[in-house]
């Protein structure tokens, strides 16, 4: 199989016609064979094909030099019209040159001396039968022919407009990742903003230093599709340590199931701060007191459950970002699980959930 796909395309071409007008021959052999005994024919069953083979050898030639010209021209292809005129010249150029193949077949079978004078007398002395089945298999080798092509055609469209959309599904996700990356390094700076304006540089500088552990792990993170979900959920605890900094003891936030991450699945990577960001925000900044925020993993079927909660407040958040965070969430779902992956947000009471749900993808 490696040898015949490392053979250049004509060369396939030529064996993959001489192999099915090979079989049309040994069909046309079996009911020739058949009618031996009527017609006294003492030919075995391979001379008779044989027979076969050479009167159709004039159309075995024109099959592939019509392959071979289509291919080169693959715009006669374009229309319907275009298929029509091509059939039509092809019948004109290759009808009487094919009625010339069999009757210098026949010339050989009944000892007739195979001259163009002979052959042509026998052609225009043909029934109408013969003259029908010739362009029945003309037809046909046209037919085939131009479904072949068609199909290649089809087939290289469809693999071009896939790539066509791997490159901008691509291109999407860079341009997500490019808002992620400022939309985190903006919220978090303005974090460290906020000890600085507190007047306390030994935090600010631990602040500092938190944030180059972070932006190693989100600057590294962002050069591959996918990333351990236990490393993410380890960034984000990284990411609450930096805020504890500034909330102090007011930062509480529960998280349970854990453990559920160890199973090695994987997901894009920077999916799982925003939600707790989102959180930290319509929480800690909207009050001043504690904060009550859940994180809770769970596993149902073959779908790992993400739930973040914090208190519904009715006042927005005086430190709203970029407000891309979710959006963003939603559209890389989309890119990596298509429908299968969802991120939903609703009140509950007076608490506020998001719930994201993705398929537990194994780490290959």
């Amino acid at each position: 199989m490696e040898r015949l796909l490392s053979m250049p395309s004509w060369l396939r071409a030529l064996l993959a016609n001489v192999a099915l007008w090979t079989l049309v021959c040994a069909l046309a052999g079996i009911t020739t064979y058949g009618d031996r005994i009527d017609s006294g024919d003492t030919r075995s069953y391979w001379q008779m094909t044989a027979g076969w083979w050479f009167g159709y050898s004039v159309m075995m030639v024109q099959s592939y030099l019509l392959y071979m010209l289509y291919r080169r021209h693959p715009a006669w292809l374009a229309s319907m019209r275009r298929v029509g005129l091509g059939y039509l010249a092809y019948l004109v150029v290759c009808w009487p040159s094919a009625m010339l193949g069999l009757a210098f077949r026949r010339c050989f079978k009944f000892g007739i001396a195979p001259t163009l004078g002979n052959a042509w007398n026998y052609v225009i002395t043909m029934d109408k039968l013969e003259w029908f089945v010739e362009y029945v298999l003309l037809t046909m080798a046209f037919g085939v022919v131009v479904a072949i092509l068609l199909w290649r055609q089809r087939r290289q469209q469809d693999q071009q407009l896939a790539l066509a959309l791997l490159s901008l599904e691509r291109q999407r996700l860079a341009a997500l990742r490019g808002q992620l990356e400022p939309h985190f390094i903006f919220n978090t700076l303005s974090a460290i903003g906020a000890m600085v304006r507190m007047d306390d540089k030994a935090l600010a500088l631990d602040g500092l230093s938190r944030l180059g552990d972070l932006l190693e792990y989100a600057l590294a993170s962002s050069e591959n599709d996918w990333v351990d979900a236990s490393k993410e959920l380890e960034f984000v605890q990284h990411y609450l340590d930096l805020q504890r900094l500034r909330f102090g003891e007011r930062l509480q936030v529960r998280i349970e199931g854990a453990h559920l991450l160890d199973d090695g699945i994987d997901c894009p990577p920077m999916l799982l701060q925003p939600l707790v960001e989102n959180a930290l925000r319509h929480d800690l900044e909207c009050h001043a007191g504690a904060s009550d925020i859940e994180i809770t993993f769970t596993r149902q079927d073959n779908q790992l459950k993400v739930r973040v909660s914090n208190p519904a407040s009715p006042q927005g958040a005086p430190s709203a970002g970029l407000g891309i965070g979710l959006r963003g969430i939603r559209a890389r779902l989309q890119l990596a699980y298509g429908d299968a992956a969802s991120l939903v947000t609703r009140r509950a009471g007076h608490r506020f959930l998001a719930e994201l749900s993705l398929p537990c993808r194994s780490q290959q």
